[in-house]
């Protein structure tokens, strides 16, 4: 029996939360024992990730839950409010990162982390990019877009150890370098902020009812050309709900046809754009008669009874 979308992040969810204990444990404790602000503000950054897996636990039993009357559309915006949360909650740890770094800057004394912060920086780095690599691939499988977000979390974790394994390096090559370490944590805040725009960004777009993706509407034109009865396609409009797209658009046939053969050309129209477009969960197609003024604003198709 396969793997259920539930079971998949679940899973891949239980994985980042022990690993994610076990660095964070690992680079505040060892930040502490050899004086590296940005180490320690690292295992901040990683901690940060198990509220972030809660919500995707909890909210995943919510998201993949069937259509009801309550929710006739499905329960995708769930999804969405947990990439909301995660990118708020990324947001806010940087800005407290960043806070903490910039106020050190000129006002304590300098350190010089020793060798062994450059380890655990190196051993998250390694950890963290498996994780990301191997959650995708878990994302990708379910088209799971907060899954996907909580994947980037693990990169954005592991690119946030690289200037503080950097900063170490350079500080014990170099120890007139002052303040490298402060200068470190600032990039992981500008690094975190990045991670959380991007997370935040998309779900905004999706609760302002944007359009779901750029080439959705040229699709629907592909597919629609490659059927002979289907004389034009327009009033095309999309919109995203978590991982799913769910589309309307209008379906112009010749004004002669049978209303049964123009819906059962619908239908298998549907069924096409269901198939081919992985997004895509729902279709409403409405029927329209192609006329000779239609051709006048739309003259690609080449329907010769309008001439």
């Amino acid at each position: 029996m396969s793997d259920t979308p539930i079971k998949i992040i679940h899973r891949a969810t239980w994985i980042g939360s022990i690993a994610n204990v076990g660095l964070a444990l690992l680079k505040i404790t060892v930040g502490k024992m050899t004086g590296s602000q940005a180490l320690v503000a690292d295992g901040v950054h990683s901690f940060s990730d198990l509220v972030t897996d809660t919500a995707i636990l909890i909210g995943s039993r919510y998201w993949t839950a069937p259509a009801d009357k309550g929710h006739p559309y499905g329960h995708g915006r769930f999804e969405t409010l947990t990439n909301i949360f995660i990118g708020v909650l990324l947001a806010a740890v940087g800005i407290g990162i960043g806070w903490d770094a910039a106020s050190a800057l000129g006002h304590t004394a300098p350190t010089i982390p020793g060798m062994m912060a450059f380890w655990a920086a190196l051993a998250s780095i390694l950890v963290k990019e498996a994780l990301y690599r191997w959650t995708v691939v878990q994302a990708k499988r379910i088209n799971s877009r907060s899954l996907h977000a909580n994947a980037w979390h693990h990169r954005s974790d592991a690119l946030s150890s690289l200037p503080v394994a950097i900063a170490v390096i350079v500080n014990w090559m170099v120890p007139g370098l002052h303040y490298l370490d402060q200068v470190a944590a600032l990039i992981v805040t500008a690094m975190i902020m990045k991670a959380a725009f991007d997370i935040l960004w998309p779900a905004i777009l999706e609760l302002t009812e944007a359009e779901a993706d750029t080439d959705v509407e040229s699709q629907i034109q592909k597919y629609a050309s490659e059927v002979p009865e289907i004389k034009e396609v327009h009033a095309i409009r999309s919109r995203r709900t978590g991982s799913t797209i769910l589309l309307d658009f209008h379906l112009l046939v010749d004004p002669d046809m049978r209303v049964e053969d123009a819906h059962t050309i619908s239908e298998e129209f549907k069924s096409h754009l269901l198939n081919e477009m992985a997004e895509v969960v729902d279709v409403i197609i409405h029927i329209e008669p192609f006329t000779c003024a239609e051709r006048i604003v739309n003259p690609c198709c080449d329907d010769k009874s309008c001439e």
